[in-house]
């Protein structure tokens, strides 16, 4: 589970930050809270901000983290590494990007974490923090790289570790346990689009036909949303009959004669027809065709949704309610809250505009963050409702009506419109 995220010199990010998914001591909705490794952690949290404030720049930074750290392994010596610093200070121009990641694995919590710029990787540790008792495994930093007994598996890697490439996983890909279990953790740490849901149509379309335990949840997941049909169906088209008329036609040959016989999976979905002579049969159409534009997002996000639920990972959706319905936003949320639908311990981040997720009985205060800009120099700042306080030094209180509160400005984070 991931316990916490920081990040600085990334976008608009300019001093470092931290994410945290940590439960704070407070008293409501305890049967959400989930226990790992001894620490009370989350399984949701809603990012809430103004278009530009930073919300959707977070997220990216955790993907950034992710393909930073999968790629090192394959990089040339002499490849520089992609960058996105915070452009509005001269003085960041010269500064790394820092990322850090808090998580639990197996029984254990790690904290790895590394700073680089275009040319290098200038720092770089991990530490065994189980039990709150931090143990450096090793450490990284202009004087090279420090490696402690109880990573023995990093020894004699130092110096065939290139400058631009993360010691990490130079030690996982000659199967270093502790190395590889991390890597493992960051291999799972999903984040996808919930604007570009095509993206991962097909993954869902093989989760939900297989014949599999995960296709039987992922099918009561959706008939759980009552959608509107009846049932579901995989089919196939010729890859020829997927491109459109005016595709060239040289273009075409090509790929033809690159993926020959190649198929395109779609999904059918299943409604009730009524004939004049008073019989009901189930009819089957294409869900392109027949159905809305919110319904084929949760289609094609299912797969993603059911396969964090069964294997316990932690999945980052931006922009979750584009084209929803809240009340199916809302029963995503429950699902990945309530440890009856959700018992290994996955989480669910997301950005959102939508306000009527601010609510106490969806949602705990730690469970809602925000992101804002300064208004002087366009950095980020991120905080969760928790650590909120009134006027009078009094954090926020639970019976709070969360979501006027928010659109009237108490918690900030909203755009700032001129008359």
């Amino acid at each position: 589970m991931l316990l916490s995220f920081t990040v600085g010199n990334f976008r608009s990010f300019k001093e470092n930050k931290t994410f945290s998914m940590r439960a704070a001591s407070i008293q409501e909705l305890k049967e959400f809270v989930r226990e790992d490794c001894g620490e009370s952690i989350l399984p949701v949290t809603a990012i809430y901000g103004a278009n530009s404030s930073g919300k959707s720049n977070l997220l990216t930074a955790m993907l950034a983290m992710r393909s930073v750290l999968l790629s090192s392994i394959k990089t040339n010596p002499t490849e520089p590494l992609n960058t996105d610093i915070f452009k509005l200070d001269e003085a960041y121009s010269q500064k790394p990007t820092h990322f850090e990641v808090v998580c639990t694995i197996e029984s254990k919590i790690y904290r790895y974490g590394f700073e680089y710029n275009e040319k290098k990787i200038t720092k770089e540790w991990l530490y065994d923090a189980t039990k709150g008792k931090e143990k450096l495994l090793f450490t990284r930093n202009e004087n090279g790289i420090g490696v402690d007994d109880k990573f023995a598996e990093g020894n004699g890697k130092e110096e065939i570790t290139a400058d631009n490439k993360l010691f990490l996983s130079v030690v996982a890909n000659f199967n270093g346990k502790i190395s590889y279990s991390v890597m493992n953790w960051f291999q799972h740490f999903n984040i996808i689009s919930g604007i570009n849901d095509e993206d991962f149509k097909l993954f869902s379309i093989d989760y939900i036909t297989k014949d599999s335990p995960e296709a039987i949840k992922a099918k009561s997941f959706l008939e759980s949303m009552d959608l509107g049909f009846s049932s579901l169906k995989k089919t196939e088209i010729n890859f020829e009959d997927t491109l459109p008329p005016d595709f060239p036609e040289d273009l075409k040959k090509d790929l033809l004669k690159k993926y020959p016989n190649s198929k395109t999976p779609f999904l059918k979905s299943g409604h009730m027809f009524h004939s004049n002579d008073g019989s009901v049969t189930e009819q089957f159409f294409s869900v392109e065709e027949m159905e809305s534009e919110g319904t084929k997002k949760i289609l094609n996000m299912s797969g993603p949704i059911i396969d964090s639920l069964t294997n316990g990972q932690t999945l980052v959706i931006d922009e979750l309610d584009a084209k929803l319905h809240p009340l199916l936003t809302r029963k995503i949320i429950e699902t990945f809250n309530s440890p009856e639908t959700n018992p290994n311990k996955a989480q669910l981040i997301f950005a959102t505009h939508d306000t009527n997720l601010l609510s106490n009985k969806i949602l705990r205060r730690d469970q809602i963050w925000f992101a804002e800009k300064d208004r002087n120099d366009e950095s980020t700042d991120i905080y969760p409702l928790s650590d909120i306080r009134e006027q009078n030094g009094d954090k926020i209180r639970n019976d709070r009506v969360y979501e006027k509160d928010y659109i009237n400005g108490k918690y900030g984070a909203i755009p700032f419109l001129r008359s």
